[in-house]
């Protein structure tokens, strides 16, 4: 199916998840999510793992966040005004917001937030050109830059490990060592490590004024249930048979087959979420023979992209080489003519020109199934071109200290989740000052620079289609395509609309 046609199947789908026929519903009751495993943390400023977000984006608000369409859209700021230079934004917060230990937000507790986000957060980058942040009056908050930077409204909003708002005395405390409060829809009650954290409505919470409707992460957050459990279930089999026999009414994500067959019963509505993420090969440049151009290009023409992807992604892919999801503004067929070529003879031409001598190459993964697959598809391809594959799989941790060391490695596949929805400037950031490719792409650091620095969006969308080319001719990286997930509610579960966390705010339960 082309990615148009896929994309317009994922919009019909939300559609339907919409339309099911409306059932008596009633406020209150308890919604159990069955989550694929524990949180790292609930300190938001510290973890940027997806089930963290899961949970903490309940608990806590951020100044913006982004709407339906990923883009910045005030939360608990009611909006901003920029200088003429560009360099100052000026937040006026929302009046009346209350913590759950009951004080009202002002700007005290939005500068000691910030502040400690700049000392400890995990991801530096979303505040590194900040200059200084000060309080302006107690609903008004000053950030200064050190230079313009396009995408500062971007990161402030980005969900990413997101830059929560805690009261100021927990802000001023060190990385996992404040009580978890925020000013979001729900509160915390507790956290049982290899079992479950269960959240409460916050019964002060006051939605946004300024919408009348659920949007993103942002919106009306309107909570209609008064309790969420996530359930930690690692096992596939085992959160399917929770859903099954009604212990839990959410799995965050099924298999294929699983999907395929409780689409065909009515009591229970799939969800295909595509594209949710890309997927990804990175390739090691400081290791040979992976430091070679005309080595990387053979392993990108031998690909079957197809192939690839429905074998790692059955029934829930896009074969798609862009480096933004096709319905972004920035999309562009730039260098997609080198994408999912399939040709062993031009993957072979291109071998003969490179430094490869017959050793045996290094391909790691962590153990999740789709990246083991996508390992063996890529291991036989390249047997065929004569290039020997040696894939290691260990677990996540392990994988990554690995891949993110000079040697012992030359390709690691894992998914984009997070950068595709944030959009093109956090992609082309995975792999500024070479973080991705072990060895810094000039080209890359001045296209993301020159991004950064614009506000004019014709000038960014040009640095863009450079940026995606110079992925393609220099094979920086591989994209292999977009991937989904089919996440499951059963019958009891109203108004439900899947998104990149399970939300929580605006679902009932059926009587």
């Amino acid at each position: 199916m082309s990615v148009r046609m896929k994309a317009l199947a994922f919009a019909f789908g939300l559609m339907s998840s919409v339309m099911v026929a409306p059932m008596a519903m009633a406020a209150g009751g308890e919604i159990v999510i069955a989550s694929v495993q524990g949180p790292p943390s609930l300190d938001a400023h510290v973890t940027n793992a997806q089930v963290a977000r899961n949970i903490t984006l309940h608990i806590y608000e951020t100044l913006y966040a982004r709407n339906e369409n990923a883009e910045p859209v005030p939360d608990l700021a009611s909006g901003v005004s920029v200088s003429d230079d560009g360099l100052t934004y000026t937040f006026k917060l929302r009046e009346g917001v209350k913590f759950h230990n009951g004080k009202e937000m002002t700007s005290e507790d939005v500068v000691a937030s910030i502040e400690r986000y700049r000392k400890i957060g995990v991801s530096p980058a979303l505040v590194a050109a900040i200059d200084t942040v000060s309080a302006v009056s107690p609903y008004e908050v000053a950030i200064k830059l050190k230079q313009k930077q396009s995408v500062f409204l971007d990161n402030i909003s980005s969900p990413r490990a997101p830059i929560a708002i805690y009261p100021a005395e927990e802000a001023a405390k060190g990385a996992n060592e404040v009580q978890y409060i925020g000013t979001g829809p729900f509160k915390f009650v507790e956290y049982q490590p290899d079992s479950h954290v269960t959240l409460e409505k916050y019964a002060e919470y006051v939605p946004n004024p300024a919408y009348d409707k659920r949007d993103g992460l942002a919106g009306k957050k309107e909570v209609l249930i008064d309790r969420v459990v996530f359930r930690f279930i690692p096992e596939a089999g085992a959160r399917t048979a929770a859903l099954e026999s009604g212990a839990v009414q959410i799995v965050e994500t099924v298999d294929g087959p699983t999907a395929e067959r409780l689409r065909g019963d009515s009591k229970y509505v799939v969800h295909d979420v595509l594209p949710f993420a890309f997927q990804v090969i990175k390739l090691n440049h400081n290791q040979a023979p992976t430091d070679d151009v005309n080595f990387r290009k053979a392993v990108q023409a031998a690909l079957d992209m197809e192939e690839v992807m429905e074998i790692s992604y059955a029934g829930i892919n896009q074969v798609d080489g862009g480096w933004v999801f096709p319905t972004s503004p920035f999309a562009s067929d730039a260098g997609l003519d080198q994408y999912n070529v399939a040709d062993f003879d031009k993957a072979k031409a291109f071998l003969d020109q490179s430094n490869y001598k017959g050793e045996p190459v290094t391909f790691i993964t962590d153990n999740l199934r789709p990246n083991v697959d996508i390992a063996t598809v890529f291991q036989a391809r390249l047997e065929a071109i004569g290039v020997k594959v040696d894939i290691v799989v260990a677990d996540w941790p392990t994988t990554t200290k690995v891949g993110f060391s000079k040697t012992g490695w030359n390709f690691w596949t894992h998914g984009f989740g997070i950068e595709p929805f944030e959009g093109p400037g956090t992609v082309m950031s995975a792999f500024v000052n070479g973080n991705a490719q072990i060895v810094p792409d000039p080209e890359i650091d001045r296209i993301a620079g020159e991004f950064n620095a614009t506000l004019d969006e014709a000038q960014k969308k040009d640095l863009f289609k450079q940026f995606q080319l110079r992925m393609l001719d220099n094979v920086v990286a591989i994209k292999t395509g977009n991937y989904g997930l089919f996440q499951v509610t059963n019958d009891k579960v109203e108004n439900f609309v899947p998104f990149r966390i399970p939300r929580m705010w605006g679902v009932t339960l059926a009587q």
